[in-house]
């Protein structure tokens, strides 16, 4: 069984191409060289069963080497439930047990995770501060331990949040309950027929978290420990609750409580992840707060991506029914995963902020995950839409033969995003049509050389278009229309003063490297010094530029990095100048002479744009490098 730090280990092998060093390792995970070894010996026995191991070689660290037949294998192992000893899972495991029992010992935590009386009084702190974020707290009773004290909606709320976190073991969660096998079937059944009466279908994780839920939620009923539930939230006149609105009638001793319990299970319900929905059984009305949220939102967006969202029936749809449970999480506090947020920010930058922006001028402050999830309809409803506007402009250059650029140009109309080909050129035409037109990056099968004075981009490739080739385009492309799109929304709504940015510091610093890794790290020192990041943060960040490439350079020479929020202990930024152009990363490497390092703790802060403003303005930036390279006071 591995841990989940070995998991972690595990997965960023897996993910990476190229040898990891001991130390990356160690630096991102905060512990030493030899526990990062011996966490590598444990793997490889874990592996060793379907004959796969590590290799390391010195002085070039670790790399993890296995076939497509074997990774599904590897990916359910990371994936699989098994209990971690982690603080963070230690804090939210103890916060669930506290929080089903109401009543516990310090003794009674020590012997339930085999811990010492000392280190539970250390945990308890942890614990403390975890469950006042709910609105509940922990009296000491004199000779009686402790106590969870709060409403009993926000006990509730808190355990359905705490029961959806990813970390949470639920099998161990179910003995703590003491439910029998019989009960959960009952509470399976009861959550088929919720689903059929409001005609969704809930993820699996929301299945399995609300079969507990209603498995305590029951209980809670039996004792007769009711919930209260403010005026604005019992509006509705009628549930969609299945034959659990029968169980409340037949159970709850008057009418009040019955509403009030009602109307808190049809917001939960209102809330929970859908994966799909029956046509026709929306509960919404045209003129409902979330049906005037989309319409608004997506007129604003048609606007600067010039494609007709409106006219998306499926989009409008599914972002109303996303929307509704966002509204319905934000107004009751709870908060929701989205396990590709860091990579939505990064693939899809451009409309993220986009999103970000908009809705917070609407008045509506989403989290990061909320806007990951409103980012992802809205590319996939971009791309089904074939729109054009944003595609890359391609020259490619072939002096083999018709055979060969018609294989070549037909294979790139394949591959997404797509490209605008505005020409095919014989290598001794090559400078005369550089001279009347301008592309975004040129294809070329064969060796050529590009006038000096002319600095776009070239790839050579085979006519065939190999996988490597590809997958070389499609990174180039994307970036592109990344780079299109945010430029647009910034020429719609871009209201940021060209005023020179004032950092966290007021000091832009200057470093001297060839290496991008190191380029980051030196980046990255300030925030660091000053108590804005974690080491970690620093290694996911170039983890982040290995796995996705070059996507962060959204402007020319100026690479934006970033990772995930949990590394971050307050919100900063760092703009760092480089003494001379480097190449900046391994995957279509970009030359830069500025990285910008953000440390955002949540959803955003207005910086990224103000930056990003200020920065596409080519006076502007030449203004900045040249008052600032070569500065022998700057630090």
């Amino acid at each position: 069984m591995l841990t989940s730090r070995q998991k972690s280990i595990l997965l960023t092998l897996l993910e990476s191409d190229h040898f990891v060093t001991i130390e990356f390792l160690a630096k991102w995970l905060n512990i030493s060289s030899r526990t990062i070894r011996y966490d590598l010996d444990a793997i490889d026995s874990s592996l060793e069963s379907i004959q796969v191991t590590t290799t390391r070689m010195p002085g070039k660290g670790v790399r993890l080497r296995v076939g497509d037949d074997k990774r599904p294998y590897l990916f359910e192992l990371i994936e699989g439930k098994q209990e971690s000893t982690d603080k963070h899972t230690q804090r939210l495991m103890m916060s669930l047990f506290v929080t089903i029992n109401g009543t516990f010992t310090i003794q009674e935590l020590a012997d339930q995770f085999f811990l010492s009386r000392s280190s539970v009084h250390k945990y308890l702190v942890d614990v403390e501060e975890w469950l006042d974020h709910f609105d509940l707290q922990l009296v000491k009773q004199a000779w009686k331990g402790f106590q969870v004290i709060g409403t009993e909606r926000s006990l509730r709320l808190a355990f359905y949040q705490m029961l959806g976190d990813k970390r949470a073991d639920l099998d161990r969660i179910e003995d703590w309950l003491n439910v029998n096998e019989r009960e959960m079937e009952l509470m399976k059944t009861w959550l088929s027929l919720v689903q059929t009466e409001r005609g969704v279908h809930y993820s699996e994780s929301s299945i399995d978290v609300f079969t507990l839920f209603l498995c305590w939620w029951k209980k809670q009923i039996t004792a007769k420990s009711y919930v209260f539930v403010p005026k604005e939230h019992r509006h509705k006149r009628h549930f969609h609750l299945g034959v659990i609105g029968t169980f409340i009638k037949d159970h709850v001793e008057d009418e009040r409580s019955v509403l009030h319990e009602s109307a808190f299970l049809d917001d939960l319900f209102d809330q929970a992840k859908v994966v799909s929905y029956q046509k026709g059984t929306s509960h919404f009305k045209k003129n409902s707060r979330e049906s005037q949220f989309c319409e608004h939102l997506l007129s604003q967006l048609s606007t600067v991506l010039h494609t007709n969202f409106l006219a998306d029936e499926k989009l409008t749809n599914d972002l109303t029914h996303h929307i509704k449970a966002a509204f319905m999480r934000m107004s009751q506090g709870v908060e929701i995963e989205n396990p590709y947020t860091e990579e939505i920010k990064v693939r899809y930058r451009a409309i993220y902020e986009m999103v970000f922006q908009l809705t917070y001028n609407m008045g509506i402050h989403l989290l990061a995950s909320e806007v990951a999830y409103i980012t992802m309809h809205i590319s996939a409803a971009y791309e089904r839409s074939r729109s054009r506007d944003f595609l890359p402009t391609v020259m490619v250059v072939c002096s083999s033969g018709l055979a060969a650029s018609s294989i070549l140009t037909t294979k790139l109309e394949q591959i997404e995003p797509g490209f605008h080909i505005i020409h095919v050129v014989r290598t001794q035409d090559l400078e005369q049509v550089l001279q009347e037109t301008s592309a975004d990056f040129i294809l070329t099968t064969q060796e050529i050389s590009i006038p000096h004075w002319h600095q776009t981009k070239r790839f050579r490739v085979s006519p065939l278009l190999s996988d490597q080739d590809k997958r070389l385009i499609q990174h180039e492309a994307h970036k592109i229309v990344n780079r299109k799109q945010l430029a647009s929304f910034n020429e719609v709504y871009g209201n940021a003063s060209l005023v020179e940015p004032s950092l966290f510091d007021e000091k832009i610093h200057t470093i001297k490297t060839n290496d991008w890794r190191d380029a980051i790290t030196l980046a990255s020192e300030p925030l660091l010094a000053a108590g804005y990041i974690e080491q970690s943060y620093i290694q996911e960040m170039i983890m982040s530029v290995e796995r996705n490439g070059t996507y962060m350079v959204f402007l020319p020479k100026v690479a934006f990095v970033h990772a995930s929020p949990e590394h971050v202990k307050k919100e900063g930024i760092s703009l760092t100048i480089l003494e001379h152009e480097i190449e900046f990363g391994d995957l279509n490497p970009e030359q830069v002479t500025m990285i910008i390092v953000l440390a955002m703790k949540e959803a955003h802060n207005q910086d990224f744009i103000q930056l990003f403003h200020y920065l596409e303005n080519e006076i502007s930036r030449t203004q900045l490098l040249q008052k600032w390279i070569g500065r022998k006071d700057a630090t």
